[in-house]
């Protein structure tokens, strides 16, 4: 009979204790940034944000053409603001690595590059959303999205407005806050995501480093279509850390209107960027047959 009530006993709590809002979280050991991590349901589910829209740009300091895709990117920016975030990408190695590789002297250049923008994470990222429509840059996909009558993400600068605006139409499922702040020798991030309607498929979380405005040489084309050389240009939303796994974060739990999910993370801070033109970029993705990103914010790390 003792055994019975135990048993019985031990079958209420598991009960009681699944029924408990608090859940643990998922942990990804492959980086060494997270000093926060929770999940719980907070009723009732905000209002939803309007939806964002990331321009993943890949570019190169020898891609004459770039600076023109450059320029899209911002005129979509500035034609919708506050709705678009841009993330450049430097691949290294690979295909690209020709138009990619900083100008040396000492290997028969005319220049010097003062910045080396490749990054192996900008390069896993590039293989995560796929090959591009063409074999060489510039490239940019539209929230990760394969959009009708295309065959890859990664399409041709002179498309991305267009896409745009078919993003620019849809709701977003969560809302994304970020807060970032430079310490002593590292950036501090916190960043709380709230669900307000619910989303079957897997969800993930990444969350980059980004820097602006560092001058450094970049080829370019003049008016008649001549490459040229500007010693001066001036490098934007440049990909300079993953905070966390290039792939994102697994948010494990179940996403239904109110769930929240916190996280706080720590990074050392790379003794080569420039604290004061830093910003951080966290999104919210797919990564099944569908890379979709769901929705983005970036903020100025202060």
């Amino acid at each position: 009979m003792k055994n019975k009530i135990s048993f019985a006993l031990f079958f209420v709590a598991i009960i009681l204790f699944q029924a408990c809002k608090e859940e643990p979280p998922y942990i990804n050991f492959a980086p060494d940034s997270t000093v926060g991590d929770t999940t719980y349901i907070k009723l009732p589910a905000p209002t939803p944000q309007a939806k964002n829209v990331l321009i993943e740009e890949y570019t190169g300091v020898r891609c004459p053409n770039c600076p023109k895709a450059q320029s899209e990117a911002k005129l979509i920016s500035e034609n919708n603001p506050g709705r678009i975030n841009i993330l450049t990408i430097h691949t290294l190695g690979g295909i690209y690595n020709p138009l990619t590789t900083p100008f040396d002297e000492a290997r028969g250049d005319k220049h010097t590059s003062k910045f080396d923008f490749r990054t192996d994470p900008g390069t896993k990222i590039n293989q995560l959303t796929g090959p591009g429509v063409q074999s060489s840059l510039p490239l940019g996909n539209i929230n990760r999205k394969l959009f009708s009558g295309e065959s890859v993400r990664n399409i041709e600068y002179q498309k991305w407005s267009s896409k745009v605006t078919e993003e620019l139409q849809l709701t977003s499922p969560l809302n994304i806050e970020v807060k970032a702040k430079n310490l002593a020798d590292s950036i501090e991030i916190e960043l709380t995501i709230t669900y307000t309607e619910t989303v079957t498929d897997s969800n993930y979380v990444t969350v980059i480093v980004l820097e602006s405005d560092m001058e450094d040489v970049q080829e370019s084309r003049d008016n008649n279509g001549n490459s040229i050389y500007v010693e001066n240009y001036i490098h934007k939303h440049v990909l300079r850390g993953v905070v966390t796994d290039y792939y994102g974060d697994l948010l494990k739990a179940s996403y239904e209107p109110g769930r929240v999910f916190y996280k706080k993370y720590r990074i050392k801070r790379d003794a080569k960027w420039n604290p004061a033109n830093l910003d951080v970029l966290a999104m919210v993705h797919l990564n099944t047959a569908k890379k979709n990103v769901l929705h983005s914010k970036e903020v100025k790390v202060n």
